[in-house]
């Protein structure tokens, strides 16, 4: 399932693309290695060919670069206390593992494929804060890649799956409608498996209950009126309705449906409180 790219994270990573980084000043810092430098700069604004031919021919060296592994740390834990260099190598990876697909792949293949990057959904409060921003983004990328193969890392991914969810609930019950398009355009890039609607559902408090939220603000209707999963009365079908207000944009007001549809494949376990 395509979607586009929600536009004020597509806007901020092309921001990051065009900054500068004075790598060698990070090098001289220690802030990353002579070898993280040489792959960084290998597929750094280069043509997605090259960048793909790179990648390919040393998987192994890409894998450690983002992950970790025997030769050293993430450059993202390396780099913890510069939050410049953290933004550009999130955005690089996520241009990686698109434009690279085996890399993400390889990725699967180290033991702990999630480690670097959960720290980073907790790197601020301020929900306009760009790393943990870039970071769902990038694990949303990741793991939906994971969903796509059934061998690739499952117990793992289930483990970094709430609190994903958790992250992005808070983009949901914020007031911008941008954030929460962010939010619920990776809610259902995510929504692909069972066992990730399950999870949803579970942590559905802070997950589904957001989204009724916005779908109410759309019909105009109060928290006391609606979805049985406060009253038991009215269903969401009848948010739908009564039509938009409230600010709430077609856009958002079609992706959050569409998040709705996802989980009710889930109707077995979710039961009547869908309705």
């Amino acid at each position: 399932m395509s979607l586009d790219p929600p536009t004020y994270l597509n806007s901020l990573q092309n921001n990051i693309r065009a900054r500068p980084i004075p790598w060698e000043g990070a090098v001289r810092a220690g802030t990353i290695t002579e070898n993280d430098l040489k792959r960084i700069k290998a597929v750094d604004k280069v043509r997605k060919d090259q960048r793909r031919e790179t990648v390919e021919a040393d998987k192994d060296a890409y894998r450690s670069l983002l992950l970790g592994g025997d030769q050293g740390r993430s450059v993202l834990e390396s780099a913890a206390k510069r939050a410049d260099v953290i933004q550009y190598m999130l955005v690089l990876a996520s241009d990686l593992i698109n434009d690279v697909p085996s890399l993400a792949s390889a990725l699967f293949e180290h033991s702990s494929p999630y480690k670097p990057f959960l720290p980073l959904l907790s790197h601020s409060t301020n929900l306009e804060d760009p790393i943990p921003l870039l970071t769902s983004s990038f694990l949303t990328n990741l793991i939906s890649t994971a969903q796509t193969d059934s061998s690739k890392s499952d117990a793992q991914t289930n483990e970094a799956l709430p609190k994903l969810y958790s992250y992005l609930s808070t983009l949901t019950k914020s007031q911008d409608s941008g954030l929460q398009d962010i939010a619920v355009q990776e809610y259902s890039a995510l929504l692909r498996t069972k066992k990730a609607r399950e999870l949803f559902w579970k942590q559905r408090q802070d997950t589904v209950n957001p989204l009724i939220d916005i779908l109410r603000a759309a019909a105009g209707a109060g928290r006391d009126n609606d979805s049985t999963i406060w009253s038991g009365r009215a269903s969401i079908r009848s948010a739908t309705e009564v039509g938009l207000s409230g600010g709430v944009g077609l856009q958002l007001l079609y992706h959050v449906l569409l998040a709705i549809w996802q989980l009710s494949f889930e109707g077995p376990l979710i039961g009547k409180d869908l309705e």
